[in-house]
């Protein structure tokens, strides 16, 4: 009998999930994407039309940009949740305090810290213009006007994301070496020189993790511009609020699903590049 017999039965769950619940749709939004379909008239074979369409539209391209401006975000997170993952590396009551209440924003309900940042961004009696008032700045439109409203959702997502992200680093801290540290204080080496020319060269699997998933996560933002700017026009919006708007609201499924395989392919190609360029700086 195979030895490896017990391992590929054991994964075969795992398969048959991803299989139904990943791969299965995928193939059907690709084949989706060769058809007009709006669940109404029989599909109609189009070929390649809805990609050409996609591309000779205007709003389709503001959305992609506004994807890519949004990736700022994954720079942040980093070295907000890096920082404070070195700050609470040592196990003790307070630090033990402090992760906890960093993860809080992660288990907050998205829906919940939407509504909350929303009131804090809203012009006419949000919170954050009351305090710019105190200082004599008059309103700023947070929520109705670009780029404002754009930065208002990057600062949600960043909120809600560091504490994640700092719980990857702290895994990866817990494997950097002590010995090199301690012999790093012996020689002299500051607390930024040991960041720097110690702790960083050994989490960079852990930050090319990070990157690569924040980098995605960003691609795919829909809920919080769902939730905190949705009366804004199309040209504020990113791709996946596109492809929502063009199958839910406007029915072209085809359509969308065009557009859903070019985010996929952006995704794709985007996390490969991430992981190429990190593994081609860990080798240096």
């Amino acid at each position: 009998m195979n030895n490896k017999a017990p391992a590929y039965l054991f994964l075969f769950p795992a398969f048959l999930f991803l299989g139904m619940f990943a791969l299965l749709p995928m193939a059907q939004i690709a084949y989706y994407s060769f058809f007009e379909d709006n669940l109404i008239i029989p599909k109609v074979f189009v070929g390649l039309e809805n990609y050409a369409e996609l591309v000779s539209d205007r709003n389709f391209w503001s959305v992609l940009l506004n994807s890519f401006i949004y990736l700022l975000v994954t720079p942040v997170l980093i070295i907000i949740s890096l920082t404070l993952a070195i700050a609470v590396r040592e196990e003790t009551r307070l630090n033990n305090f402090f992760r906890t209440l960093y993860f809080l924003p992660v288990i907050t309900p998205l829906v919940i810290a939407g509504i909350m940042w929303r009131w804090i961004f809203t012009e006419d009696t949000g919170l954050l213009n009351y305090l710019l008032s105190l200082l004599g700045i008059g309103k700023v439109s947070w929520l109705s006007e670009s780029p404002q409203n754009m930065f208002s959702v990057m600062i949600l997502t960043v909120w809600r994301g560091f504490g994640y992200y700092m719980m990857i680093f702290l895994a990866g801290l817990a494997l950097v070496s002590r010995e090199l540290e301690e012999a790093a204080e012996l020689d002299g080496a500051s607390r930024l020189q040991k960041v720097f020319h110690i702790i960083l060269p050994q989490l960079k699997p852990s930050i090319t993790l990070v990157f690569v998933i924040s980098s995605a996560s960003a691609l795919k933002i829909f809920t919080e511009l769902y939730i905190m700017i949705p009366g804004s026009p199309m040209a504020n919006k990113t791709l996946v609020y596109y492809l929502f708007t063009e199958a839910f609201e406007r029915f072209n499924f085809g359509y969308s699903s065009a557009a859903g395989v070019l985010l996929f392919i952006l995704t794709l190609g985007f996390s490969y590049a991430n992981v190429k360029i990190s593994s081609g700086a860990a080798k240096e």
